[in-house]
């Protein structure tokens, strides 16, 4: 079976869409499927993040990333016209190249649906929604042949547009993730007794850095030898940049950029603790990353996440928006080196037993067989 993973971030930023896509695309070759992606890349520039698949392509259009979308009123409309404008094109390449696969999934893109809608193109197309505050005024969900999501945004689809969406849940490698020793702090300069806090987001307003940001000057105090580290790049890096500079703890704070996904194993490996500050999530990658590292949490209270822990075996759970209690729960697990031992091997054993990328590349592609049998596909 031949599958285009369609994604318009691949080759500009890494998410968690952008993950799922890379990982069950490994775990269906496993199955016998021969796998491409199709991605964007800015008009004059090139691909930020080097493709890792030989049957990886790139198309050029417009990106309007650098711009602070989410933080300017009607700013969504930029980010909204900078996806559709890629999404069309995307249409027309797959045309142009529809001998060559079986299905078609999309990471969202709703415009892509309608665009191969109206050129009837015989693959089928399965569409992925990522959030279940998804945006879809054209009612692509409803023309798309399947439409797959986990999580909190899986239920939230099931009961309002789509009952028949299927759940494939996100997964980790934990032959990938694990705890181990890592050369990130001797590389870094970061002694071996310094308390590590990491951070792995894209700078956007609903991952909330600054709210973790306050939580962490007020921690710091008490802990000097701390260390926050972000992994991740965005629009509003400079904004808290600015905020670190304002609250006095530039010093103690690590901005890493985009890093390549091959070397985040080392990063959580080399931390003590890992903090999700966001105002939403529907599932969480970084969470299951740093659960197969067997580290300890403190997260926000968004929906999935905190199920995800076992509602505080793994971590505490923290009201969102509030730097205080984010302050007091990164200060209870630092001063308990136990505490985090035992929450970490829970976080562990728990990924382990329930998120394994096979199972759910299994599902899918069972997904896949029963609609290219339904359309004769060949």
């Amino acid at each position: 079976m031949r599958v285009l993973f369609v994604n318009r971030m691949l080759s500009i930023e890494r998410g968690g869409g952008e993950t799922f896509d890379l990982e069950i695309s490994r775990h269906l070759e496993k199955l016998g499927c021969e796998i491409s992606h199709l991605s964007g890349i800015p008009v004059f520039s090139g691909a930020r993040i080097q493709p890792q698949h030989p049957r990886s392509h790139m198309i050029r259009s417009p990106y309007f990333g650098w711009f602070p979308w989410d933080k300017i009123k009607g700013g969504w409309r930029l980010r909204m016209l900078d996806f559709a404008l890629f999404e069309r094109e995307a249409a027309k390449w797959a045309a142009a190249h529809v001998g060559e696969f079986d299905v078609i999934q999309v990471c969202e893109l709703p415009t892509f649906v309608m665009e191969w809608k109206n050129l009837r193109m015989p693959p089928p197309v399965v569409m992925r929604l990522t959030a279940p505050d998804y945006y879809d005024a054209s009612g692509a969900i409803k023309l798309a042949n399947a439409v797959i999501a986990s999580g909190a945004t899986m239920a939230a689809v099931a009961k309002e547009s789509r009952p028949d969406c299927a759940d494939i849940p996100n997964g980790v490698d934990t032959e990938m993730f694990y705890p181990h020793h890592s050369t990130f702090r001797a590389a870094h300069g970061i002694a071996t007794v310094d308390f590590v806090i990491l951070f792995v987001a894209r700078f956007q307003s609903v991952k909330n850095h600054a709210m973790l940001v306050r939580a962490f000057s007020k921690f710091l105090p008490s802990r000097p030898d701390a260390k926050l580290v972000f992994a991740g790049s965005g629009p509003l890096e400079s904004e808290i940049r600015k905020n670190c500079d304002a609250l006095g703890v530039t010093k103690s704070v690590m901005f890493l950029g985009e890093v390549a996904f091959k070397d985040l194993p080392d990063i959580y490996a080399a931390a003590d603790l890992k903090v999700i500050a966001s105002d939403y999530e529907s599932f969480c990658f970084a969470a299951l990353e740093a659960m197969a590292t067997a580290l300890p949490l403190v997260v926000t209270d968004t929906d999935w996440v905190p199920k995800l822990i076992g509602g505080g075996e793994g971590g505490r759970i923290v009201p969102k928006r509030n730097a205080d209690a984010m302050c007091s729960a990164m200060s209870e697990l630092a001063a308990r080196p136990d505490l985090r031992a035992k929450m970490g091997r829970w976080n562990r054993e728990h990924v382990i037993a329930d998120y394994g990328w096979e199972s759910s590349a299994r599902k899918l592609h069972s997904l896949y067989n029963r609609l290219c049998n339904s359309s004769l596909c060949p």
